[in-house]
């Protein structure tokens, strides 16, 4: 049982395996493992419980020497179709007591908006109807989904609106998810209650999916870890 003394609580998931990049969270980018950069952009939270949770040896190894808690992961959340939500109901009954905001991050991500997310936490702490908020970018795009056939989704492909006059689409992300304790246990969904994008700049939208993904985001760390961007 772990004990906490802040009203924040930043969870790590960090599985060993992954099927579309052999040991995805302990891959390199500038110098520093995907998990590796993700605990470091934790630390970047005032305030905050972090709390990696893992089913690897080599990735408890890796990361041991924050000032972070690493939890083992069961059997049951170690496999490609266990939930994130799945995860983070193993992780609060671990703990003895928690009543604040959980902060979800995604390892996959490696380039995290750490003042959106700072805000967003802040937005959360205080807001008496905001109950959760994700990580996305604005966008006002043309959307066409795919059915028995390519069609338009957010517009009438025969009378096309000006951009500028469209509704605005927020693009989740997957980088980060908040949500408060007490109405996630209830619903057991990170987009529990009423659920608002919490928008963040478009460079930290890139999720690693992909060997391309991978070699991209390698490329474009050269670039984005260094001020005024991120680490």
């Amino acid at each position: 049982m772990i004990e906490l003394m802040n009203d924040i609580l930043t969870i790590i998931p960090a599985r060993g395996g992954s099927k579309s990049i052999p040991r995805k969270n302990l891959q390199v980018i500038n110098g520093k493992s995907l998990v590796e950069r993700s605990v470091i952009n934790a630390l970047k939270i005032p305030n905050n419980n972090i709390v990696v949770s893992t089913d690897d040896k080599e990735i408890y190894q890796h990361i041991k020497k924050f000032p972070i808690k690493v939890l083992k992961r069961s059997e049951f959340n170690s496999t490609d179709t266990a939930s994130s939500e799945s995860v983070v109901l193993e992780v609060l009954d671990e703990l003895r007591t928690f009543e604040g905001v959980i902060v979800l991050l995604q390892a996959t991500c490696p380039f995290l908006d750490i003042n959106a997310l700072n805000s967003a936490i802040d937005l959360l702490l205080r807001s008496n109807s905001i109950d959760s908020m994700f990580s996305a970018v604005l966008k006002n795009e043309f959307i066409w989904e795919l059915g028995k056939h390519w069609e338009p989704k957010n517009h009438d492909k025969s009378s096309r609106t000006p951009r500028q006059l469209r509704p605005p689409t927020a693009v989740e992300t997957g980088s980060f998810y908040i949500f408060k304790s007490k109405k996630f246990m209830k619903e057991k969904t990170r987009f529990c209650g009423l659920s608002y994008p919490a928008f963040t700049k478009v460079w930290s939208s890139f999720d690693i999916d992909t060997q391309e993904d991978l070699d991209f985001c390698r490329e474009l760390s050269t670039i984005l870890d260094f001020p005024p961007y991120l680490v």
